[in-house]
């Protein structure tokens, strides 16, 4: 599996989250990361802010995720 984006969005006007799927040494992944945008090209590009999971975590991932907006939702 080549390394595919399935969502992205704005996280502010210089910065924007990715998150992709893809295969590293015969094992899927999950990656979430911080890219921004260079100033000479308008590109994105990646930054160490982030995180790459095995595949099997997405559902932990996914229930932290659903707790925190609960939480939010809670404190708001």
């Amino acid at each position: 599996m080549e390394k595919q984006v399935v969502h992205s969005f704005k996280r502010n006007e210089n910065e924007e989250v990715k998150i992709s799927v893809g295969n590293y040494k015969d094992r899927d992944y999950v990656d979430v990361r911080v890219f921004f945008f260079d100033a000479a090209t308008g590109e994105p590009k990646p930054t160490k802010k982030g995180v790459t999971l095995n595949c099997a975590l997405v559902g932990e991932l996914i229930e932290g995720l659903r707790r925190a907006e609960q939480a939010v939702q809670v404190n708001s």
